[in-house]
């Protein structure tokens, strides 16, 4: 039988090994590794027949039209206005150059005996008669300039107790954006109301907030059977990294199953997923019958956090995150703690609760999201699914461990077999990955939650919507307002995030 080690306080690979019996050390040790028979584990899909989407451009055909259209976003960036730096320096007294960047300047009304307006102007060569003068303050609730000046002076004036300065930056208003011709999951996830038309097509619109530009920097890392990277709808953003049999299969042809490539369209493509701007990354762990084993999940973890830590220094990069549509059939201590250490290095972790119709806390790594198994509160997030009426699925695997629900039924993604396939899942597999896509939509538009896990995981909750219609407790592990569906919130009043 076959073994992982896992070394107290280190998130390392261990080469599985053969045990006939245990190994007896030479002399005593502060740490005793745990050891652990391998397990099998198993992709998160519903176990029922689908039928296979053909694309077509013929009116009277199939439900799903052919993929042919894909848009391209833009951001408004929150930037320092910046000026001219051919000014010239101040002779008269004053504190630097008045070039470079715009800042504002505004006196602390506070103090005893505040300093005119005109001594503090001179300071940094002003005066109310200088044309590069671009304001002045002057009211009875506040006091003060904007104007370009130097570094230098406005770090001095930033030191005096009299003033609060800060550079001049862009606003914008919200910028609500929509995308027609969409699979009913993302409609679903960016209003309030339950959806309503045939689900089997693509005639639903998507409404967000593209200051993020939809995930872009961050890395998604689809732990599953392979990605079909030629589909037209990863526009390029996809690519192998890791495949458990060997650098050879990391190619086009790595999904043999489809698995892996309708779960990372849901969160990433063109037109299908929630984040169409972030960079998708196959990481290939079960094979053509969607099997694998731990030991091929844990070493795909450590893939992956090997790529996060190289990555944190690079330019444009956000943050990462895996997505798992997959469960042991039991708890498995070596995969939890895997799990586990990845969140502790900042790694984000998405993870379908699975389709048991049980308490999710029975299976690993489902049981770390949640409140966890120990009530402590898991570090990851994991998802339950829901259907187009807004109830639970009756596959869905909840209770405790589950942080949040997302439709997984009738969903149209990216398939294998050519570069516009498209196919029609559903399962907790399916629910996953548009948590994962909705991530990487928040972190591009939140640095705060990107550096964050716990921070991320609370986000979802607090955006998140209580359906009116409420599946209480099945076995009684669904408590009464634990129904948390998962929302972009842009079309929520009064959301911040």
């Amino acid at each position: 039988m076959k073994f992982i080690i896992f070394f107290a306080g280190t998130f390392c690979w261990c080469t599985s090994i053969a045990l006939a019996r245990p190994v007896a050390q030479d002399g005593p040790s502060d740490i005793e590794p745990p050891i652990e028979p391998i397990q099998r584990i198993r992709p998160i899909q519903r176990l029922r027949p689908i039928s296979r989407i053909a694309s077509s451009s013929d009116a009277d055909g199939p439900d799903v039209p052919r993929f042919a259209k894909f848009l391209d976003g833009s951001a408004i960036v929150e930037l320092p206005i910046e000026t001219p730096s051919n000014g010239t320096a101040s002779t008269n007294g004053t504190l630097g150059e008045r070039s470079g960047q715009e800042y504002i300047v505004l006196f602390n009304e506070g103090k005893t005996t505040p300093p005119r307006l005109s001594s503090v102007l001179s300071k940094v060569g002003y005066s109310f008669d200088t044309p590069d003068l671009s304001h002045v303050f002057d009211n009875s609730a506040f006091r003060g300039f904007s104007g370009p000046m130097s570094q230098d002076s406005a770090d001095k004036l930033n030191g005096m107790d009299d003033f609060t300065v800060e550079p001049v930056v862009t606003i914008r208003g919200d910028m609500q954006r929509t995308r027609s011709g969409g699979p009913w999951n993302l409609e679903r996830i960016s209003q309030e109301r339950t959806v309503k038309g045939n689900v089997r097509g693509l005639d639903f619109t998507y409404k967000f907030d593209d200051m993020g530009q939809l995930g872009k920097g961050v890395d998604i890392y689809v732990l599953d059977t392979g990605l079909n990277i030629d589909h037209e709808a990863f526009g390029g953003r996809a690519r192998m990294g890791f495949s458990k049999d060997g650098p050879e299969d990391l190619n086009a042809a790595s999904d043999q199953n489809g698995h892996g490539t309708h779960a990372a369209g849901t969160a990433a493509a063109d037109i299908l997923g929630v984040a169409s701007g972030a960079n998708i990354i196959g990481v290939k762990i079960m094979g053509r019958d969607r099997q694998g084993t731990t030991a091929d999940a844990v070493k795909g973890l450590d893939w992956v956090v090997q790529q996060h830590d190289k990555r944190k220094s690079e330019p444009g990069f956000v943050g990462s995150i895996a997505s798992i549509s997959w469960n042991a059939a039991k708890r498995v201590q070596h995969l939890d703690r895997a799990i586990d250490a990845a969140v502790d290095r900042g790694v984000h972790v998405s993870m379908a609760a699975g389709n048991d119709a049980k308490n999710a806390c029975e299976f690993s790594p489902a049981a770390r999201g949640g409140q966890g198994d120990d009530g402590k509160g898991g570090k990851a997030v994991t998802v339950g699914s829901t259907n187009t009426d807004d109830r639970i699925s009756s596959f869905s695997n909840i209770g405790p461990c589950v942080d949040v629900y997302a439709p997984g039924e009738s969903i149209i993604s990216t398939w294998i077999g050519g570069s516009k396939a498209l196919e029609i899942q559903a399962g907790t597999s399916m629910a996953c990955p548009l948590v994962s896509g909705l991530m990487a939509y928040m972190m591009s538009r939140n640095p705060r939650l990107a550096a964050s896990p716990p921070e991320m995981k609370a986000a979802l909750r607090d955006t998140s919507i209580q359906p009116g219609i409420v599946k209480k407790g099945r076995s009684g592990i669904v408590a009464a307002g634990s129904f948390r569906l998962v929302n972009n919130g842009v079309d929520i009043v009064g959301n911040t995030r």
